[in-house]
């Protein structure tokens, strides 16, 4: 236990100066600054305020998702984040606490019909692996190690399937 002890301390303290001399206030931390901060603001002002609870529990769930699946996808060595908002955390927080989250309570509140809920679901996930995870990567603020991109697109399908019908049916019951 000793050996693990001692190699963590000596990870902790490299990702700490990585992050001090290569990540804080570079071009990839402001964007993850920016997307975070924008796309809670663009959330705030198109929410439907008369069903904030049940939406705000969307977001809750695909957000505890993500940073379930993300833990899973480090602890593996899936894949890891070169440049993150701060240095004590392993997460990419802007994407499981910003980006997935503001998605898929956007998704749930504007396409409340099942069929079209399932083909935007769709199309965000295919954008995600397409377009967003690549750009990420391109960056170099998400690496992919062991991993596809098209991994995830199942996973942001069933996250988004196994959400609304959760809530679906906490509303029904609530209502």
């Amino acid at each position: 236990m000793n050996e693990i002890i001692d190699t963590h301390e000596k990870y902790s303290q490299l990702k700490k100066q990585h992050f001090f001399e290569n990540t804080l206030f570079s071009f990839q931390w402001w964007i993850l600054v920016t997307i975070t901060v924008v796309l809670w603001m663009i959330w705030a002002v198109m929410v439907d305020k008369k069903r904030l609870n049940i939406i705000l529990l969307v977001g809750l769930i695909t957000s505890l998702l993500a940073l379930i699946m993300d833990d899973i996808g480090i602890s593996l060595n899936l894949w890891t984040y070169p440049s993150q908002l701060t240095y004590f955390v392993s997460r990419l927080y802007p994407v499981d606490v910003a980006i997935i989250p503001v998605f898929y309570m956007l998704l749930y509140q504007y396409f409340r019909a099942w069929k079209s809920y399932l083909v935007v679901l769709t199309l965000l996930s295919l954008f995600a692996i397409f377009v967003s995870e690549p750009i990420f990567s391109e960056l170099d603020i998400y690496t992919l190690l062991r991993w596809k991109y098209w991994y995830s697109f199942p996973i942001y399908i069933l996250m988004g399937i196994f959400v609304k019908g959760l809530v679906d049916k906490i509303e029904r019951k609530c209502t």
